[in-house]
């Protein structure tokens, strides 16, 4: 099974591990990225069950590039850039 890059739109493939691409990932702020990588757990990708944290860190990320990118953003990611705006992490 493959796995690619969470960005609208991106196709490349990458790790399980990884959210996104270098390309998008360089995208995101530094504060999200430490947030998506404090919350992930070694092996989540194998068992489908990431945390509630994981997720919101993972909406804020993909959000901002989408917004870098002229893209929509759906409300869950409006919400998590919102809240990472606001607490800085």
């Amino acid at each position: 099974m493959s796995h690619h890059c969470h960005a609208r739109g991106c196709a490349v493939e990458t790790k399980p591990e990884m959210l996104m691409c270098l390309k998008h990932w360089r995208m995101v702020p530094k504060n999200v990225q430490r947030a998506v990588w404090s919350h992930y757990r070694p092996g989540q990708c194998d068992d489908k069950d990431p945390s509630e944290h994981w997720h919101t860190a993972a909406d804020a990320a993909i959000g901002f590039v989408a917004v870098k990118e002229g893209k929509p953003t759906s409300e869950n990611e409006r919400v998590a850039m919102s809240a990472a705006q606001k607490a800085g992490t």
